[in-house]
């Protein structure tokens, strides 16, 4: 048997970032002498009691000031049960686990109810749920719900992603698709009542809980709880809450107040108020990893909290910390070091290092800004006139992440810190990838480090691919043909998002003077684009997959018949990986390079001006490091080669499609001939093989050129490209008008 969680179809979780702040109504310092002042929420690491073959299944609570961890052993086939009170782990029995799972199938949820007992909640094959009871004597008892049983119009059995059991007995199941709880008599099975939630909630952990005769629930439009009388079905209170995420766990406390953990940390929300309690927030704790989701939380004792975390690996694999939350009235209430990091947009690497970076340094604060946040209206070029301000006054983020700023603009006014000496310290450790960060040498002096890139490749003719090679090639042959012979399903605006890209130095030199020739001619070029209904991004076969999320991504791959033409698309992890390798597998087709570019993320710097310039170092020296580089965010590729070694190692060279797959259902083309007729493909998107992302690894190497663009001079070319395609302006006016703003832009 294994052990899996159901995520329904077109639904899912999305796990986010998070940090820490100090308890609500505490002052820097006392009333009367100025003493500083003390006390805050601290995270413990407690270490999981589980043998060799065992992974972490459920954390639920005990009878009194207790909990019990529960396991599933993949070797023997069997359950365990460890119980924890006063910071330790005894083993206890889980027989009543086993004698349910030999029947009926895969292992769910488990819970405490209000009448002391225990319930768990399977599926079977068919994806029907079941709900036993823990009979006390070794054995299972299975609670008999008709409506479970039921297939509804779509053939499908009720999703039940949560549970929770009164003192009365009666038994309350959370369906995220309807967005409903519904209350069930436990003796005969018949509905009660059933109360609305929001359908914005996500599959595994919809919001929910019961505490007396209150039921909490997520309300309908996601911007807090409501409280039902579960006796009446009428609504009893309300708490309005404006950070609410699309997952989290939320419990009713002693006092009938909410604890709400998601992935911004771990919060206090009074009944019937609307300001929130942070008692664990981003920045601090293990909410932070952006890989890691909270997924049980016990209230152990009044005011201390045990939560289950899980965390994806790269290779699919799924691993469990728990977490001990306390108040310790002899920790600063503030950090006694504040460092604050700075980036246009957030990223989920730079969550990950804050995380590990306050982890090791608890006495540091992180501030992390990003240029969307409370921006209300405001544009990015907005933005970055604030941080210019700042930047020139003297002040701003101590680290700086340079994304779409004007590096080269800072570099030259002085304002970044020399970084030398860091990139020597990884390598001696680690190894670092000089091909991606020698380019950013100058004159001896290093001051912005890529920590991770992106390998952008073409997929499809290898004929077609080697037009691209140089923007003259491209220019002659689109003389004689149309930008569909050469990509299909591409819109104009995608594809001029392409060519700049691959041919930015080209358009903006190294003094940000703009060639408004070339400009003109590649505005041209992408305006020979045959519209496809308002397309974007690369098109897989099998669903219509697109991947608007990069500049990079164009064009139609993995088509059933045999094309001539390319796509591109960015790879930034093993996660982006599966879908184009899958149908490049399907072809038999391999990817290129695409003219040795690749893209930097992550671009760190130090501010000159800042008061903690050794932080700042030792943060750079986080970000670069294996611990944090190690983790598929998504962002890109380590930098740190013992990082990259271990990642591709993680993974299998015939990766199984019980581990860490994707299931995806679509309308395509049917094989009858019939033009109008369509059937269903469903296919298994597995990881990438270990050889492909090692083969991948190799054509990193070989990368020289990294494409690093000043976002602001990006908008003002795209947007200038839509007054041709629209009639507007011819290609050569929108070019100068380009660089007119361009350099307006730089003066400023």
């Amino acid at each position: 048997m294994k052990i899996r969680r159901f995520a329904a179809v077109l639904l899912a979780v999305a796990l986010a970032a998070a940090g820490i702040t100090g308890c609500s109504g505490k002052k820097d310092k006392d009333a009367k002498g100025g003493q500083e002042a003390m006390g805050r929420y601290v995270e413990e690491p407690v270490e999981l009691p589980v043998k060799e073959g065992e992974n972490v299944i459920a954390l639920t609570a005990g009878e009194e000031s207790d909990s019990w961890l529960y396991t599933y052993n993949t070797l023997a086939g069997t359950y365990g049960a460890y119980h924890y009170e006063d910071g330790n782990f005894t083993e206890g029995d889980a027989a009543w686990l086993d004698h349910a799972g030999s029947t009926l199938g895969e292992f769910s949820n488990i819970v405490r109810g209000e009448d002391g007992k225990l319930y768990a909640l399977f599926f079977d094959n068919e994806n029907k749920s079941h709900v036993v009871r823990d009979a006390g004597d070794g054995t299972s008892e299975e609670i008999v719900i008709p409506e479970l049983a039921s297939q509804g119009d779509m053939d499908m059995y009720p999703i039940v992603s949560n549970m929770a059991v009164d003192s009365d007995g009666n038994l309350f199941l959370a369906f995220p698709v309807t967005g409903e709880v519904r209350m069930y008599d436990q003796k005969t099975g018949d509905l009660i009542r059933s109360f609305q939630s929001g359908e914005y909630t996500g599959v595994l952990s919809m919001l929910m809980d019961v505490s007396g005769k209150d039921l909490i629930m997520g309300n309908q439009d996601g911007t807090g709880f409501i409280y039902y009388d579960t006796a009446t079905g009428e609504v009893r209170d309300e708490i309005k809450y404006a950070d609410m995420t699309s997952d989290g766990i939320v419990k009713i406390n002693e006092e009938n107040d909410c604890i709400y953990a998601d992935s911004k940390g771990l919060h206090h929300l009074t009944k019937g108020g609307s300001v929130a309690e942070d008692l664990i927030s981003e920045n601090a704790s293990a909410f932070g990893i952006p890989q890691a989701g909270a997924i049980n939380l016990v209230e152990t004792e009044k005011g201390t909290y045990l939560v289950l975390f899980h965390t994806q690996t790269a290779g699919g694999e799924t691993t469990y910390q728990l977490y001990r939350y306390v108040y310790d009235k002899t920790a600063k209430a503030k950090p006694s070091q504040m460092l604050t990091v700075y980036g246009l947009t957030e990223s989920s690497a730079v969550r990950q290092a804050i995380a590990k970076f306050q982890q090791d340094n608890p006495d540091v604060g992180i501030e992390y800004k990003t240029g969307s946040a409370g921006e209300g209206t405001g544009t990015k070029a907005d933005s970055i006139r604030a941080l210019n301000t700042e930047l020139l006054g003297g002040s701003g983020a101590d680290v700086i992440m340079l994304d779409g700023l004007p590096a080269e603009s800072y570099i030259e006014k002085g304002i970044l810190a020399d970084l030398g000496g860091i990139l020597d310290a990884v390598d001696k450790e680690d190894g670092i990838s000089a091909n991606i960060t020698d380019p950013y040498e100058k004159n001896g002096k290093i001051y912005q480090i890529p920590t991770r890139y992106g390998v952008p490749i073409l997929m499809g003719s290898s004929e077609k691919a080697r037009i691209l090679k140089s923007s003259n090639t491209l220019i002659d042959y689109m003389k004689d043909h149309k930008w569909n012979d050469l990509m299909e399903m591409a819109d104009k605006n995608k594809v001029m998002g392409l060519l700049l890209n691959i041919y930015y130095d080209e358009i903006v030199d190294e003094k940000q003077s703009i060639d408004t020739e070339l400009l003109a001619s590649l505005i041209e070029t992408a305006g020979k684009t045959v519209e496809s209904d308002g397309v974007e991004g690369t098109i897989f076969f099998g669903g219509g997959s697109q991947t608007p999320d990069s500049g990079w991504n164009v064009g139609k791959v993995g088509s059933l018949e045999e094309t001539d033409t390319i796509a591109s698309y960015e790879i930034k992890g093993i996660q982006s990986m599966m879908m184009p390798y899958h149908y490049m597998r399907k072809t038999g087709t391999e990817p290129t390079d695409t003219n040795g570019i690749y893209t930097p993320h992550d671009l760190v710097g130090i501010n000159k001006a800042s008061k903690n310039t050794e932080l700042a170092r030792e943060f750079v020296k986080t970000l670069l490091s294996k611990d944090v580089q190690t983790v598929d965010v998504d962002c890109g590729f380590p930098v740190n080669e013992k990082a990259m070694e271990a990642l591709i190692q993680s993974l299998e060279e015939e990766p199984d499609e019980a581990n860490g797959s994707v299931s995806i259902s679509s309308a395509a083309s049917a094989t009858d001939g019939e033009e109008d007729e369509t059937e269903p493909v469903t296919e298994n998107i597995t990881l990438p093989h270990r050889s492909e992302v090692q083969s991948l690894a190799d054509m990193g190497k070989k990368l020289k050129k990294p494409v690093q663009k000043d976002d602001i001079i990006g908008e003002m070319i795209l947007d200038g490209a839509k007054t041709y395609f629209d009639g507007s302006r011819t290609a050569e006016e929108a070019a100068k008008d380009i660089a007119e703003k361009a350099d307006t832009y730089l003066s400023e």
